[in-house]
């Protein structure tokens, strides 16, 4: 009876206006469990996948919208998937995670009710599977119930900054997420960027130039630990932001950002550029993070310093 009036209560959400963009990349296990998680609501799905190997369950899913191209890089998947959002809010969903369609359906009430904001999340925990149990840790606490909502779009980057917020994952308007994943091209179809650090920097700036944020009080999202996960092999945002061989990566960094800005709100370009220039370049939480993930793979690799790593 209880699984029942769980069941019920799920088909009873209104998430018909709400598209769940899954980027999958040899993984097919994890996308097959994520699936099967969101088979019983009406989210629509779409599932860009790059993986080396078509995924062998597709056709047990026929209401998904599923397109397999090996290796295509991650942007470039994401921008093939924009025509297949036709809701009025997205997220992206990883396929090692779970983001809970309840809470899915509490942002997108807050986001009809607050037009001047743009997207909206809650908590997060991430949760690591061992061999008699699973473990879970609460994540990004310091930004339990934060709003980013200041008047100006320059106003609003200096909130992100203390202390940083990834808006990633969160429920956001569609057409901004089609903008911001159009925008990344250049007239020639070439990608401005290529680094996945950049392209989630990138993300959060545009999302808060063109709106407001809500982080909510309720459980959003549960993110599996997995080591070998594209974080850890990915170069670091501190090397793209200094290092000579990046400059063409991140100058189209912060040239659109710094034309989004100057169109937003109203300032001369060069104005903007500055500021994105000086908010980007050293930021004091890059700092901090590149620190925690070279700890992290130091202790990854010994047996001994594992504790450290928990």
């Amino acid at each position: 009876m209880q699984d029942i009036d769980i069941l019920s209560f799920i088909y009873t959400m209104n998430l018909e206006n709400v598209t769940v963009v899954i980027p999958a990349h040899n993984r097919p296990e994890r996308l097959s469990r994520l699936l099967h998680y969101y088979n019983s609501t009406n989210i629509r799905v779409v599932v860009p996948d790059s993986s080396e190997n078509i995924f062998p369950d597709v056709d047990k899913y026929p209401d998904i919208i599923y397109f397999h191209e090996p290796n295509i890089h991650y942007l470039k998947k994401i921008r093939k998937a924009l025509s297949f959002i036709q809701t009025k809010y997205v997220f992206f969903c990883a396929e090692d995670d779970f983001i809970v369609p309840q809470s899915v359906e509490k942002m997108t009430k807050y986001l009809d009710e607050h037009i001047d904001y743009c997207s909206a999340q809650g908590h997060f925990l991430t949760f690591e599977v061992r061999r008699k149990n699973i473990e879970f840790t609460p994540r990004y606490i310091r930004n339990f119930d934060k709003h980013i909502n200041a008047a100006t779009a320059a106003e609003r980057l200096i909130e992100f900054q203390n202390p940083y917020t990834s808006l990633l994952y969160s429920v956001i308007r569609s057409n901004i997420f089609k903008e911001i994943y159009t925008n990344c091209f250049d007239d020639q179809d070439r990608l401005l960027f290529t680094n996945l650090f950049a392209a989630e920097t990138y993300f959060n700036y545009y999302a808060l130039i063109e709106g407001k944020h809500a982080t909510l009080p309720y459980f959003y999202a549960a993110r599996e630990r997995i080591a070998g996960s594209a974080t850890t092999t990915t170069v670091p945002f501190t090397d793209i932001m200094t290092k000579g061989k990046y400059r063409d990566e991140r100058e189209s960094l912060f040239q659109i950002l710094a034309n989004k800005l100057s169109l937003q709100d109203g300032i001369p370009e060069s104005e903007a550029y500055e500021m994105i220039f000086k908010l980007l370049k050293e930021p004091d939480t890059d700092k901090i993070i590149s620190q925690k993930r070279q700890l992290t793979l130091l202790t990854e690799k010994h047996k001994l310093l594992k504790p450290i790593n928990k």
